[in-house]
């Protein structure tokens, strides 16, 4: 019977095989383990930056890239110095001038080697300054596929309303006009400020792409067949070619709803992929158990 004044039991040392609670590893601080102030030195130690703060256009940026000035002038002078006393110690050991001759020559041929090596300095520091190029990923890039976005919606537009023309059932007529609201909507993101300032490659701009030069006229081609159904067949194959008709609405609306996420997006300053918005579309035709024509 243990004594109920007795302390904690100490617990075994890990060398101490038949002990039935083992010390678990981390329980015992190592003689080698690292202090909190020992740990602190083996990474970076976080501290205030400092330094100066200068504006991108001032002299100071880059500076310690740059070749003085006292480069571009010494290198000049020395060259053309050394050459000019070694012709005018060449002329006065030959004899062959006069010491006017020699310095005349010395002076002419010194010149010379301090323009030339003048030259070919400041060509090295122009070749040597970094040149700033317009990337093709930019806003320019966006600009033309939001162009080529308000292309493909005209030319679907004017489909559609060659389409009406020769619609005479009623669900046409509601199915076209889904289709050219659909097209006002994107015509309204393609020619926002917030979209165009987007990179080519993000996912809002993607989509609307696709869906203006993809997703849009493959729905718009199914509907100019299911309409030519219409007018050649009847019966039960008429009332197929409604139900059809129907399934394409039901898609369009899909579409709508990936169009209403893209504006929500904008005006609350979130950005997402690509794949981000294909998921959620793939999500809301399976939620409707369509089988889409289009291929997200």
């Amino acid at each position: 019977m243990s004594d109920g004044n007795a302390g904690p039991a100490e617990k075994p040392g890990n060398g101490d095989a038949t002990s039935p609670d083992p010390v678990a590893p981390g329980d015992v601080d190592l003689p080698w383990k690292a202090t909190p102030e020992r740990r602190s030195l083996w990474g970076p130690v976080e501290r205030p930056l400092e330094g100066t703060v200068h504006d991108p256009g001032s002299d100071a940026v880059g500076r310690s890239r740059r070749r003085s000035g006292l480069f571009a002038v010494g290198v000049p002078l020395l060259a053309g110095g050394l050459v000019g006393v070694a012709c005018l110690v060449l002329g006065l050991g030959t004899a062959i001038v006069g010491p006017l001759g020699a310095l005349g020559l010395a002076a002419g041929a010194g010149v010379l080697v301090a323009g030339g090596s003048g030259v070919a300095v400041r060509a090295l520091r122009q070749s040597s300054t970094p040149q700033v190029t317009t990337g093709t990923d930019g806003p320019d890039t966006t600009a033309r596929m939001l162009e080529e976005v308000r292309r493909a919606t005209a030319e679907t537009r004017q489909r559609t309303r060659q389409l009406r023309h020769r619609a005479s059932e009623p669900t046409v007529g509601l199915t076209l006009e889904h289709v050219e609201s659909l097209l006002r909507r994107i015509d309204a993101l393609a020619d926002s400020e917030t979209l165009r300032a987007q990179r080519p490659y993000e996912g809002e701009v993607t989509m609307l792409e696709g869906m203006a030069t993809r997703y849009l006229p493959e729905l718009v081609d199914a509907a100019a067949d299911i309409i030519g159904f219409l007018d050649t067949f009847a019966g039960s194959a008429r009332q197929e070619a409604l139900e059809n008709l129907e399934d394409i609405d039901q898609q369009l609306t899909v579409l709508g709803d990936g169009l209403e996420q893209i504006e929500s997006d904008l005006v609350a300053g979130v950005s997402r992929s690509l794949e981000v918005h294909a998921e959620f579309l793939r999500t809301r035709f399976a939620d409707q158990h369509l089988n889409p024509i289009i291929d997200v």
